[in-house]
């Protein structure tokens, strides 16, 4: 039985088990994943006692984490808390169901709910089977690194993404995993040859050959493999990580379908996935200067069913130009409408995927010039940008769009009208929503209101009146008319999904043209005109169409009992809150009746349309990035890469001299002075490039020197009172007085340095090589930490022998001892 091997095959599966860390959030998985691989090498120790087939050594070691595996999660249904029985057998299948189920659907880092983290265990068990079975029983350690690497690959079939310093850990982890298991079996196999010689000499080798200069020709190979091994993909531009299966990955969603067919979104899911998240995460960034961006549009719910509000497949698509989006529905002159030009560079999180295999872009609305890398369409009915081919995890794009504000003292203008072309569906309701409940309801809130927009304010203020509504997640799914009207009347629970589907019906049912619209809300200020959009942020809400200024959003979503809105980050427009607003909180509106000739004062013609060359400015040159603001949370890299540049340069020196005061002033006595004085003359000597042996006497090296550079007089005392104080600390009874000591360095130093030629001078003083003797010394130790494992291991078990063994027995003698 080899221990040692056992725990190497054993530490280096933990190791390469850290490489899973991205795909769960949260680290409890990981020591069980601990205690696997412990009952695996105890279990495998313990069959290897006896001779026995390899066969059995693996069913015994299955076995093994099998039963672990049946105490950790199925402990309750177990007999006695051990012994599997048919009901933990049937937990552990649902527990593996559920995992199976959970991971088809969401992307990583999953919740380490417990199936998810009894699926990782039981792999990182049967890889710790599979390494201990092929390192240790058939001592082919080589091909054990083969279920390790897939431990390692494991994320790489995945969109989880560990960063570059996450990456570089777990390379190292498994990296010294793997060489741990390789020199555990190679120190196993010399031994078969004898004593075994290393470099580090104890009091028992020391008459042993010294093999220190293999030991470091071993280092330097080992160190240049792992630099080139972790260096390499960075110099070479073809040659980058990435996933090993091409595809979308397993996401929130169906996935793409595998026979070819198209597949969309699922809005209403992805919503409630995202507001329930415990721990919200960033879904976008996005750098913009205005104070008040409005939502981002990313699915348009214009179907209303007898059981929910649906988004219809695009009937009419075009190809995204630069030129700029089709004309938005029902406003062909949209520039003729004042407002700002809303412009935002946004860059999407990195850990999204697709929800079928159409990707939709969170859009502001009305967008009308989108920049951004890939094959992306335009349905022109909503202004929605998707496409079938494009990756969403780290996009960036470009958006232009217009801000549309209308004031109230124009909207209360607009007559009653019908949706855009193409949008008839958008006042039909179904005969279920149309019961004389609903419409007695309907007419009671609008009551005294005779336009479209009075109405639809009346509709968003009776949601919003505080105590006659309450926010809550924990409500039912259903979304069928009996549910809605129970909403409405009974319960009147729940989130914005609830409440942008009872506003959307309303008003459907007072001829107002309606839709849904599932997207984000403006999300958080972060600075530096830097918004941050999270899951927490993911929104519903109505928007009705008004002749003249379009699809308007409206929030009937109502605050929190703490007086917070129900999703912090969401607001009501300017325009439907007319009784606070001001005449300078909105945007003023061209009516869009007025003569096309006439522009207010201090605005020429056009001054609000888009160019076409408007976008270029901003839009990305390819998948890299966008460009435009400088300023979107771009690190200061010059001044920090200055500053390390100097820290660098003055490292050296300022290490010397703090460590030439150092040591002066920790010398008290003059043993540790003429040690101090000779440590400084040497290293003197190797600061300006005067080589000199280790087994060299002081002796012999104050004569050599004062021979080389030709010392005289009160240089060659200094030198030679050094050396002495020297050999006498070391091997005399008394020291040499040390009260001159340091000005003999110091004299002994300058005429060292007169000797040398004006380059060497200067870099002894910026870049002295002996600030560096501790560096180099660390740097050939590096992968030497399994040697002093090996040594101290050693040491211990000789110190427990002696300890163990029974001193021989002292004879005792009547007999004088000979003189």
């Amino acid at each position: 039985m080899n221990t040692r091997l056992t725990l190497a095959a054993a530490v280096a599966t933990v190791l390469a088990s850290i490489a899973l860390y991205p795909l769960l959030d949260s680290g409890g998985w990981f020591w069980s994943g601990v205690g696997a691989v412990i009952v695996v090498a105890v279990v495998g120790a313990a069959t290897r006692r006896r001779a026995i087939p390899v066969v059995l050594c693996f069913l015994a070691a299955v076995g093994g984490l099998f039963l672990y595996l049946n105490v950790v999660y199925a402990g309750r249904q177990s007999w006695a808390g051990l012994v599997p029985t048919g009901a933990s057998l049937h937990h552990l299948q649902l527990l593996l169901k559920q995992a199976m189920t959970e991971t088809s659907k969401d992307a990583p880092p999953v919740p380490a709910r417990p199936g998810i983290v009894l699926l990782t265990v039981a792999g990182i068990g049967f890889v710790a089977v599979l390494t201990d079975v092929l390192a240790v029983r058939l001592h082919r350690p080589a091909i054990a690194g083969l279920p390790l690497l897939v431990l390692f690959c494991v994320p790489l079939t995945t969109d989880a993404r560990t960063g570059a310093v996450g990456g570089t850990l777990v390379f190292c982890a498994g990296m010294v995993g793997y060489l741990g298991l390789l020199s555990a079996d190679g120190r196993n196999r010399l031994r078969l040859w004898g004593r075994l010689i290393h470099p580090w000499q104890d009091d028992a080798d020391s008459q042993g050959p010294d093999v220190r200069p293999l030991a470091a020709a071993g280092r330097r190979i080992g160190s240049a493999a792992v630099v080139l091994a972790l260096a390499l993909p960075l110099l070479i531009p073809g040659l980058k990580a990435h996933r090993l299966f091409a595809g979308d990955g397993n996401g929130k969603g169906n996935g793409p379908s595998p026979n070819g067919e198209i597949t969309f979104p699922q809005p209403l899911d992805l919503l409630n996935t995202d507001l329930h998240e415990s721990h919200p995460v960033s879904v976008l960034t996005y750098h913009t200067p205005d104070s008040s961006p409005p939502y981002l549009q990313v699915y348009v719910l214009g179907n209303l069913t007898t059981n929910a509000w649906t988004m219809a497949p695009p009937t009419s698509t075009t190809d995204l130009s630069r030129a700029g989006l089709p004309p938005v529905p029902g406003l062909p002159n949209i520039d003729r409408v004042l407002g700002p030009v809303l412009r935002e560079n946004i860059t999407l999180g990195t850990n999204l995927v697709k929800s079928g295999n159409v990707s939709y872009l969170p859009l502001p609305y009305p967008a009308r010039q989108v920049g951004v890398a890939g094959a992306w369409r335009v349905d022109k009915d909503t202004l929605s940008v998707l496409s079938s081919s494009a990756q969403l995890a780290g996009l960036h794009y470009s958006v232009f769009a217009k801000d549309l504000n209308p004031s109230p003292a124009r909207l209360r203008e607009v007559p009653a009208g019908q949706a855009p072309a193409g949008s008839s569906d958008d006042t039909s309701v179904p005969a279920a929503y149309q019961t004389k409940q609903m419409m007695r309801l309907a007419n009671r809130i609008i009551v005294g209101k005779t336009t479209p927009y009075g109405k639809a304010v009346a509709l968003q203020q009776w949601f919003t009146k505080p105590g006659r509504f309450k926010y809550s997640l924990d409500v039912a799914q259903t979304q069928s008319a009996s549910a809605l009207i129970k909403f409405l009347t009974q319960t009147r629970r729940g989130y914005c999904q609830q409440f942008a589907f009872a506003m959307a019906v309303l008003a459907r049912l007072l001829h107002i043209p309606a839709r849904v619209v599932v997207g984000y809300t403006q999300g958080s200020f972060i600075g530096n005109n830097t918004w941050q959009v999270k899951t927490s942020d993911a929104h519903a809400w109505p928007e009705l169409w008004f002749p003249g200024y379009g699809w308007l959003r409206f929030e009937p979503t109502p605050p929190d009992t703490n007086g917070l809105p129900g999703q912090a980050t969401a607001s009501a427009p300017p325009y439907s809150t007319p009784l606070t607003g001001s005449a300078g909180s909105v945007n003023p509106t061209l009516n869009p009746a007025t003569p096309s000739g006439f522009n207010p004062p201090g605005i020429s013609p056009g001054a609000n349309k888009l160019r076409p060359h408007d976008i270029n400015k901003g839009a990305p040159t390819g998948a890299g990035g966008v460009g435009g603001h400088g300023r979107h949370g771009t690190p200061p890299i010059a001044p920090v890469a200055i500053a390390l540049l100097v820290v660098l340069l003055i490292a050296p020196a300022t290490i010397r001299a703090l460590g030439h005061r150092w040591r002066w002033w920790r010398a008290q006595d003059d043993v540790s002075r003429a040690h101090v004085a000779w440590h400084e003359l040497r290293n003197d000597l190797t600061d300006y490039r005067i080589a000199y042996r280790a087994s060299e006497s002081p002796r012999a090296l104050s004569h050599r020197i004062t021979k080389s550079l030709g010392l005289a007089g009160a240089e060659r005392d200094a030198l030679e009172r050094i050396a002495l104080a020297e050999e006498r600390a070391s091997y005399a009874a008394s020291p040499a007085d040390s009260a001159r000591l340091k000005a003999d360095e110091a004299l002994v130093r300058r005429a060292v340095a007169r000797g040398c030629p004006t380059s060497g001078r200067f870099l002894a003083i910026v870049a002295p090589p002996s600030a560096l003797i501790p560096v180099r010394a660390a740097a050939q130790q590096l992968l030497d930490v399994f040697g002093w494992m090996e040594l101290a291991t050693t040491k211990v078990r000789r110190r427990l022998a002696r300890r163990g063994s029974t001193p021989a027995p002292t004879l005792h003698s009547d007999r004088p001892a000979p003189a």
